[in-house]
């Protein structure tokens, strides 16, 4: 069986792996109240749904260089998605390897 103690001193992966969990089920429910107000909206990206917070396409913070709505649900969160399932499944392998 797993003992709790193993997992408990794991040197910090655990939090690690807590918080990715977190970020990775606020991505998804997020991208999933997005799609479901766009497709109530007969996907019409012109309309801002103020769900998910602003994400840009350069490192600058200018207006000019926010992402539009369609790219944001299409790309930029799935991409978030993605980035964060793949640290969270090496956190994981790195905890139940001990």
């Amino acid at each position: 069986m797993f003992s709790a103690e193993k997992y408990l001193d794991a040197g910090g992966i655990v939090g690690g792996t807590t918080i990715l969990l977190l970020v990775l089920l606020s991505f998804i429910i997020q991208e999933v109240r997005e799609i479901i107000f766009y497709k109530r909206n007969n996907w019409n990206f012109d309309l801002d749904s103020n769900i998910g917070g602003k994400m840009y396409k350069l490192d600058s913070t200018d207006d000019k260089d926010l992402m539009t709505n369609k790219s944001r649900v299409c790309y930029g969160t799935p991409f978030m998605i993605v980035v964060s399932a793949i640290l969270l499944s090496a956190c994981v392998a790195i905890l139940l390897s001990k």
